[in-house]
């Protein structure tokens, strides 16, 4: 029998891109974050995942309430859950990064997705399958000693590859 399969997704710089937004520079409100651009290849690669997962894919993000109702209006402005078939209640969110492997455990995903690699540091005993996506190479200085427990991808289309083959 076949192990269940669940696909966890982080939502900042993973599948919205504010790469280009500098925090330093730019106030982050609600005009800019409708502006922010999909990651490119992500709407069709998560459809992929979807189906390969057969629906159990989840989004999973840390932010405040504030980013989190901005994160909805984009999901909901850019017909992400239409384009992916992912369904509206598996987006989920926690205020705290450590918090995202309580939530991975409870869903029983095998496979998470994220640009942090202090996140996945949190998800190397529970999740089998860790992808860091686009990493920033300064933070994955800082936390250097989880990188052989993760895959590196850069772009969606190898994410998908990486997954499911």
């Amino acid at each position: 029998m076949e192990t269940k399969k669940a696909l966890g997704v982080d939502i900042g710089n993973v599948i919205i891109n504010n790469r280009l937004n500098d925090p330093e520079v730019n106030k982050v409100d609600e005009n800019v974050y409708a502006a922010f651009p999909p990651s490119e290849g992500v709407f069709d690669a998560l459809k992929t995942l979807n189906q390969y997962f057969d629906g159990e894919v989840y989004l999973l993000s840390k932010c405040t309430e504030w980013a989190q109702e901005q994160i909805l209006l984009w999901l909901t402005a850019h017909d992400f859950y239409t384009k992916t078939g992912i369904m509206e209640h598996n987006v989920h969110f926690v205020r705290q990064r450590h918090e995202k492997d309580g939530v991975c455990r409870k869903l029983g995903i095998t496979h998470f997705i994220d640009d942090r690699l202090e996140v996945l540091s949190h998800m190397i005993e529970s999740t089998p399958h860790l992808i860091l996506f686009q990493p920033n190479n300064e933070e994955v200085k800082e936390f250097e000693q989880f990188l052989p427990k993760v895959t590196v991808a850069t772009t969606w289309t190898e994410v998908v590859k990486k997954i499911t083959t």
